[in-house]
């Protein structure tokens, strides 16, 4: 086995990213069953809902679980490279979000048929495609440890049958699956709709830059390569615009909304998200408008999300509790969700705006300053593990003259693979990790050693753990349950 999987989250990791996408194969399922049929309602809604909903959980925990894996165990200080292998799990990840939030559309206002059948499709689609990515070795990935080209040929030949019967059938049918709801430009449909093309943009934009440099090797005979600067800018705006409308979205009314309700709902998470905005620039001496920036919109869909749950509450103080209590476990979930996302997206820009690096060649006994750390250089010990041999640094961490962790990252040799690893060493706190690498000894004398600071990395997989539990929570709620007047007349009909 390859070194760098011989670790306990490998064993979590694919088996929930593949729960993920043979849970959208369900609502897949579902989807050309409405094409034949020629009927999407409410009852459909409510059997496609949880399915896309599980699906989503478990690509949220296995994407989390990966990028947590490549944060300690890879050694090169990221949680994300924008990888061809990352990619193919982001993707279907982007429209099961689309597809959760148009089935509510389907089920409440009869409205967005054709459309969320489509997007059924196409994210059981984009996880065949990256079931491929994975397998294939097609496409050069960091991450590619069990290529197999042989069965790729077979899993392209298996997304082709799929996606091309699917949509051509969505294509002979759709006009048979027409919605009937009619809405407001102003109301909650018009904001989902909105949400939907957004991030059905930014899924075409991953899947572009993913498979660019081999259109570019058939097409053209040039070896390109797309990497994380076009994603970040390409990608962003549209995140950016989707959590600026996501609390606005989550306190409209159905139908048709007024926009003075709408202000008297949400000015206060405004006001507080622009006062965390305005304390991260303080505190940041004004050094970079990524972090305030980031703060604002990660503080705004938290803040937007506390204001939805108090608006479902009456806003009146008087038993604000117990209907908070009362209300549906899908409301607490979505609320939770939501709030998951604004603190993952607090932690990627805090991140960002504040992270130190240092790279130096460090000598036993010596101290070296990084940001308001003082890191002193031990010890270095040769360690016999059960199957390698590890070259460990013993350095002190301290802040103020004080000793604030021991930390000893590794380098490791494996006999049997002929390779060396590194073991990145951590000290993981609520609002910084310190993680150090050490490198190879050099000529002169001392070893080289990276250090970083990173502020806020936790809350990026804290958030990712809010998120998938609202989505847990969301998921045991009855509502999703269709009646079972429904659920018998639904397998009548099927058996027909």
């Amino acid at each position: 086995l390859n070194p760098l999987l011989q670790d306990p989250g490998l064993a979590f990791h694919p088996p929930f990213l593949y729960l993920g996408y043979v849970g959208l194969s369900t609502s897949f399922s579902f989807a050309v069953a409405a094409l034949i049929e020629g009927r999407v309602d409410a009852a459909w809604a409510r059997w496609v809902r949880p399915w896309t909903l599980l699906a989503w959980l478990m690509l949220t925990v296995g994407i989390a679980l990966g990028s947590w894996w490549a944060y300690y165990e890879l050694g090169w200080g990221g949680f994300w490279f924008w990888d061809p292998v990352e990619n193919a799990s982001f993707m279907p990840w982007l429209i099961s979000v689309a597809l959760l939030h148009s089935a509510v559309v389907v089920e409440k206002r009869e409205a967005l048929k054709s459309w969320t059948v489509l997007l059924a499709i196409l994210a059981f689609g984009f996880s065949l495609i990256g079931a491929f990515i994975v397998r294939s070795g097609v496409l050069t990935s960091v991450h590619a440890f069990a290529n197999d080209p042989e069965r790729g040929v077979y899993l392209l030949a298996i997304t082709g049958v799929f996606m091309g019967g699917a949509l051509l059938l969505y294509a002979a049918r759709a006009s048979a699956i027409q919605g009937v709801g009619v809405f407001g430009t102003v109301s909650r449909e018009s904001a989902l709709v909105l949400n939907n093309v957004l991030l059905a943009v930014a899924a075409l934009v991953v899947f572009i830059g993913t498979i660019w440099p081999l259109v570019a090797e058939l097409a053209f005979s040039r070896k390109v390569s797309v990497g994380p600067p076009f994603f970040d800018a390409s990608f962003t705006p549209f995140f950016v615009a989707l959590a600026a409308i996501l609390p606005i979205g989550a306190v409209m009314p159905w139908k048709r909304a007024r926009l003075g309700r709408i202000v008297r709902t949400i000015w206060l998470a405004a006001v507080g998200a622009f006062g965390i905005a305005a304390f991260i620039w303080v505190i940041g001496t004004g050094r970079s408008l990524l972090g305030p920036a980031g703060a604002f919109l990660g503080s705004w869909v938290i803040l937007g999300a506390v204001s939805d749950l108090w608006a479902r509450t009456g806003q009146e103080r008087s038993g604000t509790l117990r209907r908070a209590i009362k209300l549906p476990v899908s409301d607490w979930g979505r609320v939770v969700a939501h709030a998951g996302l604004g603190i993952t997206m607090i932690g990627i820009s805090l991140l960002f705006a504040w992270e130190v690096e240092d790279i130096r060649i460090a000598r036993e006994g010596e101290t070296y300053s990084v940001g308001r750390y003082e890191l002193t250089l031990a010890d270095v010990q040769e360690v016999q593990g059960p199957n390698y041999l590890s070259t460990m640094a013993v350095f002190r961490v301290a802040r103020n003259g004080r000793t604030v962790a021991v930390l000893r990252p590794e380098r490791r040799i494996y006999p049997v693979a002929g390779m060396p690893t590194t073991e990145a060493a951590i000290d993981n706190g609520v609002f910084r990790d310190v993680y150090l690498v050490i490198g190879e000894r050099q000529d002169g004398g001392g070893w080289a050693v990276r250090t970083y600071i990173k502020p806020f990395a936790n809350w990026i997989w804290s958030g990712a753990v809010i998120m998938a539990l609202g989505g847990a929570l969301s998921l045991s709620d009855r509502r999703f349950r269709v009646a079972a007047g429904a659920r018998r007349r639904a397998i009548r009909v099927a058996a027909e």
